[in-house]
Parts: structure tokens; sequence; C-alpha cells
């Protein structure tokens, strides 16, 4: 899989006049990069492809969970307690029908594994609290940027999702015991930019053209179907003003 970095520099091999022009900084080709794969990559997904796949879920190994009242995430009143998690959730990718997670699992301290926990709406659930026998099913549910789960005795568990945003360190390695990797210094101060980048084999070529033309359409006003020997050889026309 390759690194965001080694995008950006394909992106700027395409076409001389965006290999040699420093208007255009690499944090604006990443962002256009990562725009374009969201878009693609929801596709996909919308399609049911990628589910299966390792190269675009981020796994959180460890997300830390604690008690509060069922009334923090609904107008429900009952002294009943759920578990939510510590931080805020990055932003995860939306399907047409769902989010794109992978699975939800429960860890466990001893043996590093763990149940998988069944997705719910927060209403569904409610429902599910009206009837005389609840079945003992550990659900999760996602709500204001937090991951519920309807057992408020765990203390963690394992997330796997496809984000669209970088997952931060306080997230990524936790320090709470629980059976998580260990992680080197080199890998907690990595640069985004040479981290492996979510993005399918397959895909790769289809960003990097729908990213170059935006480029160049929008800093040259060049037309996104002039091909790349037209472009190679042009000085640009027009550079937009501040």
């Amino acid at each position: 899989m390759a690194t965001l970095r080694k995008l950006v520099s394909d992106v700027r091999s395409v076409h001389k006049i965006l290999s040699t022009d420093s208007l255009i900084t690499d944090r604006a080709i990443a962002s256009e990069i990562r725009n374009n794969s969201l878009l693609l990559i929801k596709r996909e997904t919308n399609l049911r492809k990628l589910w299966a796949t390792d190269t675009l879920f981020t796994t959180i190994p460890c997300l830390e969970m604690m008690e509060v009242p069922i009334s923090e995430c609904c107008n429900y009143v009952d002294d009943c307690t759920i578990a939510r998690t510590k931080f805020k959730l990055p932003r995860i990718s939306e399907g047409n029908y769902q989010y794109v997670i992978q699975g939800v699992y429960s860890i466990n301290a001893m043996s590093g594994k763990g149940k998988k926990l069944k997705e719910i709406s927060i209403n569904r659930y409610l429902n599910l609290l009206k009837l005389p026998v609840i079945k003992k099913e550990e659900y999760f549910w996602i709500t204001n940027g937090y991951l519920y789960v309807n057992n408020p005795l765990l203390k963690a568990i394992r997330f796997v999702a496809f984000f669209e945003e970088d997952v931060t360190n306080d997230i990524m390695y936790p320090e709470c015991g629980c059976g998580s990797p260990q992680y080197t210094n080199d890998e907690i101060c990595k640069n985004p930019l040479d981290k492996e980048f979510a993005l399918p084999g397959y895909l790769e070529q289809q960003v990097l053209q729908l990213t170059s033309q935006k480029l160049l359409s929008t800093y040259f006003n060049l037309k996104s179907d002039i091909s790349a020997e037209g472009i190679d050889g042009q000085a640009p026309n027009s550079k937009p003003t501040n």
C-alpha cells in the first residue's frame, strides 16, 4: 500500500507544470488526493465492495470506555447505565445505508480476543428496553461522535472502521493496559505523509487522474480533459489571484 507522500509525488510527476510550480503545496495535493479517494471508495462500498479488504480499514486496538447514564445519548429517562468511548471518534465514513464499520469487539484482557458486538440504532435499542424480556446481546451505536455500548461494565473495545480523518495518537496509542500492542516512538511520531494511505491499488490511477485534473483546472484554468501530452509543453495560462 502506497504512502500519501508517494501519491503526492506521483501527482507531481504527471505534468511538468505541477512538478515545478511552488504555488501548489504538498498539503494542497494531499488534501485533493484524500477528497478523491473518499469519493471513489464511497462509490465502491455503496456497491458492497471492499468490505472484506484489510487495506481500507483502520484498526484501533483499544478504545477506552466509561460508564454513563443512558440519558446522555437520548431522551430516555431511566436509572440504567451504558458505556461510552472516553474520546470522540474520528469522522467515520458513511455510505448510503450505514457507517463503514467492519467490526466492534469487546476485549478480553487475558486473551486479547473478544466477542463481536451487534450494531443497532438508539431508537431500536430503546424499543428493546420496553419488551418484557431483553436478549442478552451486546449492542453498539454511534451518537454525537461517540460510540455507545449497552454493557456498562465494558472497559474497552477493539474498533475497525474506515475513517475520513487521521486517528489521533491519544486514541490509537492509549495507555489503558488492556492488552494493546506496544509501539515505538518512531511509529508514534511518524509524519502523516509517511503512513500507509488507505487506498486500494486498483483505484490509485483514477485518484491520481482526478487529482491532477482538479489541480490543473483550479490553479491554471486548464480544461480537465486536456491530455498529458498537450499540457506538458504548455506554460500555464493564468493563476488565481488572492
